[in-house]
Formats: C-alpha cells, structure tokens, sequence
C-alpha cells in the first residue's frame, strides 16, 4: 500500500511506486481525496506504456474508508504513508497489528539556522521563499528560525521587508505568490 498526500501527489507516489514496481511488487496506491486526478493520469500512462492491468491499483477515498482498510488488510505485507504525524500514529499502530513493514514520511519543522558570517539577503530570501512556498503547506517548508543574537534585529527586519512583499491571491496570477490553502481544515 501507498498512501500519499495532498501537497505533492504526483512527486510523491512517483518517489515510492518505482522501488515496489523493481522490487516486483503490485503496489495499491491510495492518493489524497483533495488531490487524486494527477495519480489516475499516471495510472493512465502506465498503461499505456504497457505496464499490465492490476499491477498498480488506484483507490481513491478518505482515509478512513480506503486507507484504514489498506493498512489492515492481510494481504498487504508494506506500508508506504506519507502525511500528519497524527494519521501516521494511527497509520503504525494499526500496522503493528500484523507486523507489516511500515515506511513513513511525516510532517517536518525544518528549522534554517543563521550565522553571523551569512549573507543576510540571501538568507532572508531563503527565509521567506522556504516559509511561502507551496502555500508553507510543505512538511520541509523553513517553519522555524534560528538567528545568532549579534544579527537577530537586522535579519528579522530584512525577512519582514521580503514577507510584506508577498503577494497573497488568484493561484492563476503571475503576480501571486501564496496562493488559496487546500481547504479549511
């Protein structure tokens, strides 16, 4: 089983289905319920460059209702998750039941650590474009920052110029740079 997230479907179950596929290995691959399309159009091309029918199955569902029973299930021996710490415990524990094999990919807080030497306006853009990218909906966006007291004032202010320069809006506008999260939740 592969169960992907949202953020990067289709980077993502293409990063995990090659090493199961080499390994010769059926792989039922269970995308995000916000963003299965690109997975379908890669099980789509599969097929068409000849890869036979069945070898990789595409289910699309929440979690509850198709990931919960891929975990379970007695025939699926792995678990590739990638996704929330909270639905990984559950993903794990679930899987330990049976003693499957469990890879896991879970959300990160990368922090970017600054030194006095740095160059500042590069490490504050950095900064800025690791906090905004992908909406910060990105388990390795810089979610935390770690500035050497001697710079702290004169880092933060070039990060807070940068930010105010962000352009929130239409995801369909060249000029925006966050565009609308996935959902509410």
């Amino acid at each position: 089983s592969i169960i992907t997230p949202w953020n990067f479907p289709f980077l993502i179950v293409s990063q995990k289905l090659p090493f199961a596929l080499a390994a010769g290995c059926t792989a039922v691959v269970k995308p995000s319920e916000m963003t299965s399309a690109s997975t379908f159009v890669l099980g789509d091309i599969l097929l068409e460059a000849g890869l036979p029918a069945g070898v990789v199955n595409i289910l699309a569902g929440f979690g509850a209702d198709v990931g919960a029973p891929m975990v379970s299930h007695p025939l699926v021996e792995m678990v590739s998750f990638t996704g929330s710490t909270r639905v990984g415990k559950t993903t794990m524990a679930t899987a330990s039941n049976s003693l499957k094999k469990v890879s896991m990919e879970l959300g990160g807080k990368n922090g970017q650590i600054v030194f006095p030497d740095a160059d500042l306006e590069a490490a504050a853009d950095a900064a800025v474009f690791g906090g905004f990218f992908n909406a910060g909906e990105c388990c390795n966006a810089g979610s935390r920052l770690i500035v050497h007291e001697a710079i702290a004032d004169d880092f933060l202010n070039a990060v807070k110029t940068l930010a105010e320069k962000v352009r929130v809006g239409d995801p369909l506008d060249d000029r925006t740079k966050v565009g609308a999260m996935i959902s509410a939740d």
